[in-house]
């Protein structure tokens, strides 16, 4: 009899202790899913323009590399110094601007949810001038271009969207011109975007690198670009198609480049090319 007391006792203990565990358990999961709903809410979408200029001069600065390090959406300066970052995060983030021949600026500012922030930003020259550097990166610029995406077309690889393809299909979210494609999965529509992938094979399912007016854009998805930003479109399947300028070491199932109409680069190339490119 003082057998069956002692051993009931220990079977209650264990059940009182298994139970105050998973008590525990959910406790914690309901926490960090709290957490995650209230991160997930505070991330409202912003957009930031601005213009690029000489500190000394006043004169616009082409070709300069504008990033936000917070959220790591950036953008490149067209002729007139002006760029446009057309999704990103509200709230506080700092602004870092690079060209060659001119100090590095980092500039902290804060964007208004859902709002447009306009910023004029200022670069100071060096003290040793590197002119012969500046016409190579114009040149390096220049294969990044809407001139490089006709080059690598002719090349016949990747799938390719010219401004009268984008017209044609008319594409209510940027991932409905994706649809049929070879190799690429877009899923449902979800939140106002769809998720896109590529792949062959066993590896479908890998996102792919994003590039807006070749910047390389980090957790930035397709559809987060508004359709009426969409000037030509180049989608590479795989690391052997995709070009160096669009690889990624944190991505080698391939990569999409955006160029937007905004960019003096794209007003010129359409303008210029024979048929069927400006169609």
């Amino acid at each position: 009899m003082e057998r069956t007391l002692v051993r009931g006792h220990r079977t209650r203990r264990f059940f009182a202790v298994t139970l105050a565990l998973a008590a525990a358990f959910v406790a914690s999961a309901a926490t960090v899913i709290g957490q995650e709903e209230e991160t997930q809410e505070a991330r409202l979408p912003a957009v930031l323009i601005g213009q690029v200029v000489n500190a000394s001069t006043g004169l616009p600065i082409d070709g300069a590399v504008v990033n936000l390090i917070g959220s790591g959406y950036g953008a490149i300066t067209d002729t007139l110094g002006n760029f446009r970052i057309p999704q990103t995060w509200a709230g506080p983030d700092t602004l870092e601007v690079r060209y060659i021949g001119f100090e590095p600026s980092r500039t902290a500012l804060t964007l208004a949810d859902n709002e447009i922030t306009r910023v004029t930003l200022l670069l100071s020259q060096t003290v040793v001038r590197v002119a012969d550097l500046v016409v190579e990166v114009r040149q390096t610029r220049r294969s990044r271009n809407l001139q490089g995406f006709v080059e690598r077309m002719q090349r016949g690889f990747g799938e390719f969207f010219t401004p009268g393809d984008i017209r044609n299909r008319n594409p209510r979210l940027p991932s409905d011109l994706l649809r049929g494609i070879p190799n690429v999965s877009v899923g449902p529509i979800r939140y106002g975007r769809a998720e896109v992938s590529l792949g062959r094979g066993t590896r479908l399912g890998c996102p792919p690198a994003l590039y807006l007016d070749g910047v390389y854009q980090a957790g930035m998805f397709l559809d987060d670009i508004p359709a009426e930003d969409l000037g030509a479109v180049e989608v590479y399947v795989g690391a052997t198609d995709t070009p160096m300028q669009f690889m990624r070491t944190s991505s080698t199932c391939g990569a999409i480049a955006i160029w937007t109409p905004e960019t003096i680069d794209f007003q010129d190339w359409t303008g210029t090319l024979p048929p069927p490119f400006d169609h």
